[in-house]
């Protein structure tokens, strides 16, 4: 939120008389700009093994176009799968017991120049990969999921009354991403608190926009945005605000949210679009 100074002027005759005040605009903050190194045609990939022993793609797949992913030929485990000839994308073979049958499932994966990151069991095991073929042991997984490493910006909307919300943006451990206000308001008590971005400073704001009452992040606005890694185990929040830049602690997705009291969500309203900028390449 940026406040400007309008001078409103109103001459009349022989007179001039000039008055200034204050006046609040939801402007807008630039558009981040970022290399894109990679060009993946996905953002998340996540395959389940369902009750009938058959990987399929869950609902939280993030697929940005109609070729990003597709499973390319199913054939026994014994036998070689065919090379990898195709232009951006990469192969992955994942072996395992298909309805009794050992079988392996071949995907081609749209991912551009990307390195491939690939989280086990919901990320208890992380490696990557780089190769145009990969073969996957998934005799002992239940869920694979696959994520591009690569320089990237993607845009979310988060809201005030929801908690943790996961943007389904991974970050590598160690590298360096970056989260940016871009548009929109929220307040944190709907017709007693004003409006704000991203930072949670409202005009005139109440005692209590800090209050030490069960927040996430003790000490902080009650109305700004903050952020996790995971679950976060270990580490405190990540006080947000309007413009953030640090190294990721830990390889997992970032999740945001309000800085408020879970028993106070529901009191709150708006949103924001937040712009992350990842360099997981």
């Amino acid at each position: 939120m940026r406040r400007w100074l309008v001078c409103l002027v109103l001459l009349v005759t022989m007179l001039g008389v000039v008055s200034c005040d204050f006046i609040t605009i939801d402007s807008p903050a630039p558009t981040p700009t970022l290399t894109p190194l990679g060009d993946a045609a996905f953002v998340l990939i996540d395959l389940i093994r369902n009750r009938d022993d058959i990987f399929t793609v869950a609902s939280d797949t993030v697929l940005l176009a109609q070729d990003a992913f597709k499973l390319f030929a199913s054939i026994p485990a014994n036998q070689s799968p065919p090379a990898n000839t195709q232009r951006g994308y990469i192969q992955v073979s994942i072996h395992y017991n298909k309805q009794g049958v050992d079988t392996q499932d071949i995907y081609r994966v749209k991912a551009g120049k990307a390195s491939l990151g690939i989280l086990f069991e919901g990320g208890k095991t992380f490696e990557t990969f780089s190769a145009n073929s990969i073969n996957i042991d998934a005799t002992q997984t239940q869920e694979i999921t696959i994520v591009p490493l690569q320089n990237a910006v993607n845009y979310v909307t988060v809201s005030a009354g929801r908690g943790w919300q996961d943007t389904k943006v991974f970050l590598e451990r160690g590298k360096k991403f970056e989260v940016k206000y871009v548009s929109g308001v929220w307040t944190s008590d709907t017709g007693s608190v004003g409006t704000s971005d991203a930072a949670g400073q409202p005009l005139n704001p109440p005692p209590n926009l800090i209050c030490r009452c069960g927040e996430p992040l003790e000490g902080y606005s009650t109305q700004a945005l903050i952020g996790r890694i995971g679950n976060g185990l270990g580490f405190a929040p990540l006080q947000v605000g309007d413009d953030y830049v640090g190294k990721a602690y830990d390889d997992d997705f970032l999740y945001l949210r309000m800085n408020l009291p879970d028993q106070r969500l529901p009191q709150s309203s708006g949103s924001l679009k937040i712009a992350i900028l990842t360099y997981n390449a």
